[in-house]
């Protein structure tokens, strides 16, 4: 159900199992891991996602035994600028759900990435079979917010908490 790899005019965003199973690779995704995971960056994060008192090594063999996750490079120069993690729900429902986070590098805030990420996703899941998109996004972070409701997710009013608000996505 999540897509393997798929592009948009600016990224190529694929899932990242072919550079942990390379150890050269891993190295290099580790570098560029260091260099995204800026405290800024996982700020609006859960505990779970933060790094403190871990490596990168480990945040990644963490996020690798609870979730996908596709990386999202610029098509020209291969340079880190994001990632999703993916997370197929175990909710008994008649549609699949798929809870999804992203995280963008600093430097490329502001110009338009994670509605480009989002949009490529909905565009990959979209030939398939019906799905439903979850993001959560903390009140305190509009700007995610911003970036949902503009690539087609609405406001799911019944599943929001005191400090985070859900937002919900079908494709069919």
């Amino acid at each position: 159900m999540v897509p393997g790899q798929f592009r948009t005019p600016r990224l190529s965003v694929s899932d990242w199992k072919v550079e942990l199973a390379d150890p050269r690779l891993r190295g290099r995704l580790e570098d560029d891991l260091a260099a995204l995971l800026t405290p800024e960056v996982l700020k609006h994060l859960p505990p779970s996602m933060q790094l403190q008192g871990r490596s990168i090594s480990n945040w990644i063999d963490d996020r690798r035994a609870e979730s996908d996750i596709l990386l999202a490079r610029q098509n020209h120069g291969n340079h880190l600028i994001g990632l999703f993690v993916l997370a197929m729900s175990s909710e008994a429902d008649s549609i699949p759900s798929l809870h999804i986070g992203y995280l963008i590098a600093e430097s490329a805030w502001g110009n338009g990435y994670a509605s480009e990420m989002l949009q490529g996703l909905r565009d990959a899941l979209a030939p398939g079979p019906d799905i439903r998109l979850i993001a959560g996004v903390g009140r305190d972070n509009p700007a995610s917010a911003r970036v949902l409701q503009k690539t087609g997710f609405t406001l799911w009013p019944e599943r929001a908490s005191e400090t985070a608000d859900i937002y919900v996505c079908h494709i069919s």
